[in-house]
């Protein structure tokens, strides 16, 4: 089986130590119809159930058997990933409920950079079922492993949901674009 384990608890500790910036209730942030919206074609694997919302995984992703990271809503991964690296995301609530994405963009990448991810960049917004997210890019590194990760803030009733998508470092930037966004284009709240 390809590993993951290791790498998704760092990407995961990393997006976690924005739990102590909380939202700022007094500060407007633009609606979710100015973030792009997905434009891939959403994705047609099996759906999966986390804490307030659903989203189809793509087409052969499955959740791992015997595996749990701690702390984590939800974990789905490519099992038959054949580059020693098995593709996933995974979901993790917010300790602090709901963070704005004005804080997310100016601590995610502060925080990032200090757990030791590369390359950290502050993407586009997008739209993801009614609520604008925030989107980070980064390289990370575990136990020898190199992954590149896209991170998402979905927020809806007062919580906000860390959305990880890790990656090996031989899918290019458009793919996992695609792939995150044909998930995300199907996310819903329950």
């Amino acid at each position: 089986m390809p590993r993951f384990i290791a790498p998704v608890a760092l990407a995961v500790a990393a997006s976690l130590a924005l739990a102590g910036c909380s939202s700022n209730p007094g500060n407007d942030s633009p609606s979710a119809s100015e973030a792009q919206e997905p434009t891939a074609a959403p994705a047609t694997g099996v759906t999966i159930e986390g804490s307030g919302y659903a989203f189809v995984a793509p087409e052969g992703w499955e959740v791992p058997a015997d595996f749990s990271l701690p702390g984590a809503d939800v974990i789905v991964a490519d099992l038959t990933d054949s580059d020693g690296f098995a593709d996933n995301v995974n979901v993790f609530l917010s300790p602090a409920g709901e963070l704005t994405p004005e804080r997310v963009e100016s601590m995610g990448v502060v925080e990032l950079e200090g757990a030791g991810a590369t390359e950290v960049t502050v993407r586009e917004r997008i739209a993801v079922s009614g609520s604008e997210s925030p989107h980070i890019s980064a390289g990370l590194s575990s136990n020898d492993a190199d992954y590149l990760i896209e991170q998402y803030y979905v927020t809806q009733d007062g919580q906000t949901y860390v959305v990880t998508f890790s990656f090996s470092p031989t899918v290019s930037q458009p793919d996992r674009d695609e792939l995150s966004e044909s998930v995300l284009a199907t996310w819903d709240w329950a």
